[in-house]
């Protein structure tokens, strides 16, 4: 009788255990799944807005036979300013913001795809071989934020990149035309928006003076708006985007 009572006692202590770990796992599983969805909640640095602004570029330019004609490129900068989380109340500096892990995918292959840094103060570009972007695109951290120098406020600042999509058409340049100098552009080459958009995904990584790494990866249909009728399209997050970041 007593080992028919103490085997009963071992059977519930071990159905007891085996629940518990059961319950664990359940409470594991859920706050992974949170995490994944909502990632980081208590960030030192967030990303306040970010945003895009899509046009056309034009390049002048004359054959051998010197008839002047015009070179045309899709242009998209994308901006993206990141500021000092309010609600963290921890002092912490930026030692690294960077731009990485860039895929880019056409639904025509017209154009050729090339991203740039900033080439001049005040996020502006100059579109040479030296500001052609090859892997990754870093900023240290500094006083103040120089977008040349590729420098950014340790507490934060505004900074970013451009996407060209090049060589997407040519226009001969008749001579007392007025030509427009944005995305109406295309319509001088017969370029329609559908031959023109991509996707482009890239990570976004903020990293801190307490040995802190944060990685966020971010999706954007380009270009923005219709160029072609507009000129210009441009699109900004309403409030701090949805962006999330992980530890890693």
């Amino acid at each position: 009788m007593k080992e028919a009572e103490t085997f009963s006692k071992k059977g519930m202590h071990i159905y007891i255990i085996i629940i518990a770990v059961i319950f664990a796992v359940v409470i594991v599983g859920l706050l992974m799944l949170k995490y994944h969805v909502e990632g980081e909640t208590d960030l030192p640095f967030v990303i306040k807005k970010i945003s895009i602004i899509s046009t056309a570029k034009r390049d002048f330019d004359k054959d051998e036979e010197d008839v002047w004609y015009i070179s045309l490129s899709q242009q998209n900068n994308i901006y993206i300013e990141i500021e000092k989380n309010s609600y963290h109340r921890k002092e912490d500096v930026i030692t690294k913001v960077i731009f990485e892990n860039f895929v880019i995918s056409k639904e025509k292959e017209l154009g050729e795809i090339v991203i740039y840094k900033t080439s001049e103060k005040n996020n502006l570009y100059n579109y040479s071989e030296e500001t052609i972007v090859k892997d990754r695109i870093e900023y240290n951290g500094a006083q103040f934020t120089d977008t040349k120098l590729l420098e950014i406020n340790n507490q934060g600042g505004l900074i970013g990149f451009s996407i060209l999509n090049k060589d997407i058409g040519e226009s001969i340049l008749i001579q007392n035309e007025v030509v427009p100098s944005d995305g109406r552009l295309l319509e001088l080459a017969n370029v329609q928006l559908e031959d023109i958009k991509f996707t482009i995904s890239f990570d976004i990584i903020i990293e801190t003076g307490s040995q802190k790494k944060f990685k966020a990866n971010v999706v954007f249909d380009l270009p923005e708006g219709n160029i072609l009728k507009d000129g210009v399209g441009i699109w900004e997050t309403e409030g701090e985007p949805n962006v999330v970041f992980k530890r890693f």
